[in-house]
């Protein structure tokens, strides 16, 4: 285990770069990497990364990846101009080796007009990706500087991927995988306010369509109303996230949850005018579901609420569609060695920290379930601003992240001498 001195070292040197990690936050901000636009992005920190002891090279995601059966994005943007940069370090051998990932797009602005002009205010700094997940890239960069300017040299290997696409389906993280990076553990840099992170919960996207028969108000009862029925199948989903909420209750890693599964219906589109019965109704949503479901489970059980109905009309005039997020979940054994290195690590800083389920997705999941590498969720940025019209970071988490990131590669990969 790291000791006193050395993290003594460690905060002093990493403390020098406070003013340069705000400078360095505020232009990554200032970059709209919207995901499927991360270009200028990941010129940036391709750019960055080259400063460091290493080689640092550019990925590019392949055209075949749209072909693998895991493959899922809400974007549709091409892959030749956004290469994803990948920074190795390579160790003197006989340590453990650890793949540090952090992504660099961010949700949409929405109605924020002043999102990429980042802005601050006493220790706070305001501006999309601020907490998501361009601080955790930030503290990545002067965790490894820090290391490199105070000479240390590791006996495992440590490599840095700045993934694309992280918030429409993570497609980065699976090319990263499929071009067969390994490691001995995958740290994800989110901002998870201290938690460590070691499971997370599946999602899946669907829509549905609901077919009726048009007709004048004065004859409703000769029609057939696509909202009417819509409701029912609402009613059903209602019904089904109870379900899930039951089966999930006390389930491993998920225990803190009192309710651990959603089904949301995030938007709704039918009818033209009011005086005519509407033949049509599309219900857009998704499910949120534990490591206790597969995703295929959810699928059926979705279909058979529609093509198992007592309603005959609704079994007959209603098509479901999966498209858009098809989020596995995953969940790493209780006390692995991985997870358990990273909560040592805290507590010899001071921090005693839980150990949870994340009840959302992210990259993990796929340097878990394809990758087969243990992988836990981590950062000391607070999330609550996240994806937020005002998002903004407190600007010492990302210093003291920077530190804990640091004392742990020197934990799992060992220091040489």
């Amino acid at each position: 285990m790291i000791n006193a001195s050395l993290i003594a070292k460690l905060k002093e040197t990493t403390c020098k770069y406070e003013n340069e990690m705000v400078s360095l936050l505020s232009k990554l901000v200032s970059i709209p990497s919207v995901s499927g636009e991360e270009a200028e992005m990941q010129k940036a920190v391709f750019q960055l990364f080259s400063s460091l002891k290493g080689e640092t090279t550019k990925i590019p995601m392949r055209e075949s990846l749209r072909e693998d059966p895991k493959y899922a994005s809400g974007v549709n943007s091409a892959f030749e101009d956004r290469p994803q940069t990948r920074f190795f370090w390579k160790g003197k051998g006989g340590g453990k080796s650890l793949i540090l990932c952090a992504h660099t797009d961010v949700v949409p602005a929405g109605n924020w007009k002043e999102a990429f002009k980042p802005k601050i205010e006493g220790d706070l700094l305001f501006g999309r990706g601020a907490v998501d997940d361009k601080g955790s890239i930030v503290s990545i960069y002067y965790a490894l500087k820090a290391l490199q300017e105070m000479n240390i040299e590791l006996e495992g290997d440590v490599e840095v991927h700045l993934t694309n696409e992280e918030e429409v389906g993570m497609a980065g993280a699976l090319a990263l995988v499929r071009e067969g990076f390994k490691a001995d553990g995958v740290l994800v840099a989110e901002p998870t306010d201290h938690q460590i992170f070691d499971a997370g919960r599946g999602c899946l996207q669907f829509m549905i369509e609901i077919k009726g028969k048009q007709s004048h108000l004065g004859k409703k009862r000769y029609g057939v109303s696509a909202i009417e029925k819509a409701s029912k199948i609402i009613e059903s989903l209602v019904q089904y996230e109870d379900h899930l909420i039951d089966i999930g209750r006390g389930y491993p890693h998920f225990e803190n949850y009192k309710y651990p599964g959603q089904v949301n219906i995030g938007k709704i589109h039918g009818g033209s005018f009011f005086s005519i019965v509407p033949d049509n109704v599309v219900l857009e949503g998704g499910v949120g579901f534990l490591p206790n479901k597969e995703l295929e489970e959810i699928e059926t059980d979705l279909k058979k609420i529609i093509f198992e109905n007592e309603d005959e009309w609704i079994k007959n005039n209603t098509k479901i569609y999966f498209e858009g997020l098809k989020n596995e979940p995953y969940a790493m054994p209780d006390n692995h060695p991985f997870t358990l290195s990273l909560k040592n690590t805290l507590e010899s800083l001071g921090r005693k920290t839980d150990v949870l389920g994340m009840m959302a997705s992210c990259d993990a999941r796929y340097y878990y379930n394809q990758g087969n590498m243990p992988s836990i969720v981590y950062g000391g940025i607070n999330n609550g601003q996240s994806h937020a019209e005002n998002e903004h970071v407190y600007l010492p988490d990302i210093l003291e992240t920077a530190v804990e990131y640091a004392c742990f590669i020197i934990n799992w990969c060992k220091k040489y001498n």
